[in-house]
């Protein structure tokens, strides 16, 4: 039954007369008695009685009122959600993130996104480096905050940088280094280095060391940064992690920042390439109205 159908026959149950619903509906009066016999016959109900004085619903037309009036209800809905779906005001945005890069905004990010699209549905998953890069190929997420250059080699990715932040080098507090204000590679030559590898971070690094003149002794690492920092804790080494990291800090520790103006690493939103989840760019967008990277380079510069 088509749904102009549906509406005549409200149109006609609210005036009760055939000429003044005709009228409204833009309709000849013929043609609304044909449509109304059609639905009456699909039916197999009597919805009217009628005769040349009056238009009266039957008990069944009055049942029949009610469910057409909702029938319609929840197609004008469905209709406004495919709209909003259409323009990416509506849908599902799942989101992957590392804890520590996004902990100064994700919160205030998702308040306003929320705020904004009140009809799409945010999932919010927290991963480490090496699921999430897997989450966004395998399609269990359509974006992710990650480090740059954890993503710069995977094909079909593309990214936005989100802000940019320091590499700090990370020894025990008792370590002859621990009370400067910022370490260079150099000063670190003779130490043993906790690093995971293969990683973007571990490939950044030896570009790091190249430029400084020696080749690292290393050991390899967890993918957690809590065990980085135990095992430096403990006296296995010294770190190089990215300055955000230190929300997860221990007492014996200290981070201190490494010199260079190549010792930085990029926060960045990625996705796939061919994700054409139009609920992406809103999110950008939004990205882009909170300036992070310009807060982050005066943070930087304060200390």
């Amino acid at each position: 039954m088509e749904i102009k159908f549906l509406r005549e026959f409200i149109c006609l149950a609210e005036h009760l007369n055939f000429h003044e619903a005709a009228k409204k509906l833009y309709i000849s009066q013929p043609v609304l008695s044909r449509h109304i016999i059609e639905m009456e016959n699909e039916l197999d109900v009597q919805l009217f009685i009628r005769n040349k004085q009056s238009v009266k619903l039957t008990p069944i037309g009055q049942v029949v009122l009610e469910e057409a009036k909702g029938i319609i209800r929840r197609y004008e809905e469905g209709m406004k959600r495919i709209q909003l779906a259409k323009s990416g005001l509506a849908g599902e945005l799942k989101i992957g993130f590392l804890e520590a890069a996004v902990k100064d905004f994700f919160s205030s990010l998702i308040i306003n996104y929320r705020d904004n699209y009140p009809n799409i549905d945010l999932q919010m998953n927290q991963y480490n480096i090496a699921t999430l890069i897997n989450a966004i190929l395998d399609d269990k997420i359509d974006a992710g905050f990650t480090l740059s250059c954890d993503i710069a080699k995977v094909p079909g990715i593309e990214w936005k940088k989100v802000y940019s932040d320091v590499f700090c080098v990370v020894l025990r507090n008792d370590h002859p280094l621990a009370g400067e204000k910022k370490i260079s590679l150099f000063q670190l030559a003779d130490e043993t280095f906790i690093i995971e590898e293969p990683s973007g971070v571990y490939d950044q690094l030896l570009d790091l060391f190249k430029e400084s003149g020696f080749a690292p002794k290393t050991i390899p690492r967890s993918a957690f940064p809590e065990n980085v920092l135990l095992m430096v804790e403990t006296g296995l080494g010294v770190a190089i992690l990215p300055r955000h990291l230190n929300i997860y800090k221990r007492p014996g520790v200290s981070f201190i920042e490494l010199e260079g103006e190549s010792a930085k690493v990029d926060i960045v939103l990625a996705w796939k390439k061919d994700n054409t989840n139009p609920a992406i760019p809103l999110l950008l967008s939004e990205l882009e109205n909170m300036d992070l990277d310009k807060k982050k380079e005066k943070s930087l510069e304060k200390g």
